[in-house]
């Protein structure tokens, strides 16, 4: 589970091609300080798990092509600025907003109306989502249990 706090803004060192995947080199020094291979990091939003933390602050994570294709990981190449966030721990305040469900392609976001208590914002995403998301009978918070 990850709060959606970004603890650091980190760097593509290096983009790898494998067979229908990319492993990517990331530095990360904050994110990499506590952790170990199978960690869970979210990179711009998409968790990925660590194959390998290396010196100087660096892990290394692979993509597969389907991720590659459905977020904006694909779009990643060496010198690209991340946003990087460890999964939430259970010993520690729990900020910023808890969700449950994965996104399952990329969505738009949309600015919201201004109301007093602040600025409301929101995601589009596919009509044929609609069908396996939300029904009539069903709340968002229930839609995806």
């Amino acid at each position: 589970m990850f709060t959606g706090i970004v603890e650091e803004l980190g760097e593509v060192i290096a983009r790898d091609t494998l067979t229908d995947a990319a492993r990517l080199t990331i530095r990360g020094p904050v994110v990499t300080s506590d952790a170990g291979h199978g960690d869970s990091i979210a990179v711009n939003g998409v968790c990925l798990t660590v194959v390998e933390v290396l010196p100087d602050g660096q892990f290394t994570a692979d993509v597969m092509a389907e991720t590659l294709n459905r977020s904006s990981l694909g779009d990643l190449r060496v010198g690209s600025r991340v946003n990087l966030e460890r999964a939430a721990a259970l010993n520690s305040r729990l900020g910023g907003t808890s969700c449950r469900g994965m996104w399952t392609g990329p969505a738009r976001s949309w600015p919201g109306p201004r109301r007093s208590t602040g600025k409301w914002s929101g995601s589009r995403f596919p009509r044929r989502w609609l069908a396996t998301s939300w029904r009539r009978d069903r709340s968002p918070s229930t839609a995806f249990r």
